[in-house]
């Protein structure tokens, strides 16, 4: 069996710029390159020949959990895309909702930064909550401009990868 491997993932966004202020100046994510795609191969692979799309390539600040940005591994990309041709729909959907699904960033004493995010405008689902028993550490729901569903966990606290066993053909 291949080997896979997590390369990047991508965030549909109705306004591109705007999208950039909030995940470049607001969260601190920085530009690694911009794209434009019209037709060609993106076209052929998304099944829609005459699309124009446009992205930044951005990448987290602190790297990924685990790992310093520059450490060789753990490398991966947000890609923001605004789709200009076709155009997509907004709407926003509950946080149940299948398909769905939500990016989790990193972040130490997430207290203190969400006083700082909420002082910025950022729409949240809840103040930061506190887990225990596995550790201690806080956790939160917020949304990026468009409506995508962000999390934030603190990191650096208790023991947060602890292997559960459970037998889910009991339940």
């Amino acid at each position: 069996m291949a080997k896979i491997t997590l390369d990047h993932i991508a965030v549909m966004v109705s306004d591109l710029e705007k999208s950039l202020v909030f995940y470049r100046d607001i969260l601190g994510f920085e530009v690694l390159s911009p794209e434009e795609h019209i037709g060609g191969p993106v076209g052929e692979m998304v099944k829609v020949p005459d699309v124009h799309m446009r992205e930044y390539r951005l990448i987290p600040p602190g790297g990924v959990n685990g790992y310093e940005r520059g450490a060789g591994d753990g490398q991966i990309t947000l890609d923001l895309i605004q789709w200009l041709t076709p155009e997509s729909p907004q709407q926003r959907f509950p946080i149940h909702h299948v398909p769905s699904a939500h990016i989790c960033f990193g972040i130490e004493d997430l207290p203190s930064y969400y006083e700082e995010l909420k002082e910025k405008g950022v729409e949240f689902v809840s103040p930061p909550v506190r887990f225990s028993g596995e550790g201690e550490w806080h956790v939160l729901f917020f949304y990026d401009l468009d409506g995508n569903l962000l999390e934030l966990n603190e990191i650096g606290t208790g023991q947060q990868q602890v292997a559960h066993e459970f037998d889910w053909s009991t339940s």
